[in-house]
């Protein structure tokens, strides 16, 4: 399997790496390796692009998926590559790509987390943080009002970008302690030991497997542009620079 570098460093830009299996496909090759800087793409974030140099050959990486066989980097088929495997190659993302999903990402948690200390009744049900169509949506615990103002939570975003900005960070917790801060999300997470969970300080960690910026101060040009109830679900559209 692949070891998720992306995880434990948004930022890093490149990666050498060792391949350890090559799979054919119709008009593309995946290429698989034992570390990857490469975000699948899952968990209401687009993937990342890029390229693998091997050998001196430099292939575009069109899209990047996670299979049982690991995280798969999908490339246009050519023969060299079918002979590549225990080879090193260099992987290299498009970080301004990365970085943009990150404060989507990010952004889509902040909102969640203001709209939670609205109204303790809402937990996040759903995030999809793609360029021009990002949103939340949030699920009631029981019927929850709609009165909701996008010019407040603007302001709320405002206070925590500009004027007092929290650090971010991945903190790992065992599923009981999940269980107990997020019990509404308790079925639809992982019923693994370990739980990978995203904290923005001042706020109940999220269970998260997605990359994001190190600070809310990142968020610049963030705006709630909707809030919209969906039955029994508040959906709120977003965009951001």
């Amino acid at each position: 399997m692949t070891t998720p570098k992306y995880l434990t460093d948004t930022y890093l830009e490149e990666f050498t790496a060792k391949i350890t299996k090559v799979i054919e496909m119709d008009d593309s090759v995946a290429v698989y390796c034992d570390d990857t800087i490469f975000y699948p793409q899952g968990g209401g974030q687009p993937c990342d692009l890029g390229i693998i140099v091997i050998d001196g050959c430099t292939y575009q990486v069109h899209h990047t998926e996670t299979t049982e066989d690991g995280i798969a980097h999908v490339l246009e088929s050519h023969p060299l590559l079918l002979t590549c495997t225990g080879k090193l190659c260099i992987q290299r993302i498009d970080i301004q790509r990365r970085l943009f999903n990150a404060k989507s990402h990010t952004a889509g948690h902040l909102i969640s987390h203001l709209f939670e200390e609205l109204d303790s009744n809402l937990s996040p049900a759903k995030g999809h943080h793609y360029p021009d169509d990002a949103y939340i949506e949030l699920i009631e615990s029981e019927r929850t009002n709609d009165t909701f103002s996008v010019a407040l939570i603007n302001e709320q975003i405002d206070a925590l970008v500009d004027k007092t900005p929290r650090p971010i960070q991945s903190i790992e917790l065992d599923l009981a302690e999940v269980q107990s801060l997020r019990p509404l999300l308790s079925k639809f997470i992982p019923q693994s030991t370990h739980i990978r969970m995203i904290a923005i300080d001042g706020f109940t960690p999220v269970p998260c497997g997605g990359t994001h910026v190190s600070s809310t101060s990142e968020l610049k040009g963030l705006r709630v542009t909707r809030i919209k109830r969906k039955k029994d679900r508040i959906k709120v559209s977003y965009l951001i620079n």
